[in-house]
């Protein structure tokens, strides 16, 4: 692909590849919070997965329809606080750390302090997919390039996790690497589940 020799030799030579999402209470960084922290390494898998509590938030209900985090799923959890060293011990010896149209995102991790390492490079997939795929001049959406590149139903959408599952799928098949593992193995037991509800 046109756009494969720019990142290609990054993702040969190091090992240390992280893919993350998140979820949150809403858009605004000045008062809204993270709900969901989600992080997969491409050769390991699910390095980080949880559920936060918002520090101030009480109650989301526009982002609740869309994600279906409620106050009580995050009511007996930990705040970022609490998670902020792990995370950032991650990112900080991660080569490379890549997400699905992570602008908000990145703002949010900085509002809490969250930083990745110096040399670290910060990859958007969002922005390469879209140099392949048109829609009027807007930013492709996740679902848009799951479509592209044929990617099973890997669970419910706007979970930080699922959509983190998605970014890796789509990564390897826009560079042509092999599936990972643990993706393989996620793949083939979410057929199985499919078939087992379209069967019901």
């Amino acid at each position: 692909m046109f756009f494969k020799q720019e990142y290609i030799a990054s993702v040969e030579t190091n090992p240390s590849i992280l893919f993350f999402d998140l979820e949150m209470t809403g858009g605004n960084t000045r008062y809204d919070e993270i709900l969901q922290f989600s992080i997969v390494d491409l050769y390991k898998g699910v390095v980080f997965n949880e559920y936060i509590k918002p520090r101030k938030c009480k109650s989301w209900k526009d982002t609740e329809a869309i994600h279906h985090i409620t106050p009580e799923m995050v009511k007996d959890c930990f705040t970022i606080n609490a998670h902020q060293a792990t995370i950032k011990n991650l990112f900080k010896h991660a080569d490379m750390v890549i997400g699905y149209g992570i602008e908000n995102d990145l703002r949010f991790m900085k509002k809490d302090k969250i930083f990745v390492g110096k040399n670290t490079i910060i990859y958007d997939l969002q922005k390469s997919f879209s140099r392949v795929y048109s829609n009027d001049n807007n930013m492709p959406s996740l679902k848009s390039c799951a479509q592209y590149y044929r990617c099973p139903n890997l669970g419910k959408a706007h979970d930080s996790l699922i959509d983190t599952y998605i970014t890796v799928y789509c990564f390897v098949c826009i560079y042509g690497l092999d599936m990972p593992k643990w993706l393989k193995d996620i793949v083939e037991k979410q057929k199985v589940i499919n078939y087992l509800l379209e069967a019901v």
